[in-house]
């Protein structure tokens, strides 16, 4: 089974397979690169970029929870997806 892939964009040039990438590219990675560039502020999730979490789409929220590992997202509604994401941001 492979990977799963998340769309991020970087906010701080770091390179990815070997190439240099500078902010602001948006690029597909593993989702445990994706875990690491985001945790070390190297980059932001770009699943419903520039929205506020309360028009993200169910999914989009879903996305955001796992990158900041939110347990049990998978089976929250959208209500709670907020909640917990604006906790989690707020650390």
């Amino acid at each position: 089974m492979a990977d799963k892939q998340v769309k991020i964009k970087i906010t701080s040039a770091v390179a990815i397979g070997g190439e240099i990438k500078t902010p602001g590219t948006v690029v597909i990675v593993a989702e445990e690169l994706a875990k690491n560039l985001l945790h070390r502020g190297r980059a932001e999730l770009a699943t419903g970029e520039g929205k506020p979490l309360s028009k993200m789409s169910a999914d989009e929220l879903k996305a955001l929870a796992v990158t900041l590992e939110i347990d049990g997202a998978a089976d929250m509604r959208k209500a709670e997806l907020i909640e917990y994401i604006e906790l989690a941001q707020s650390e």
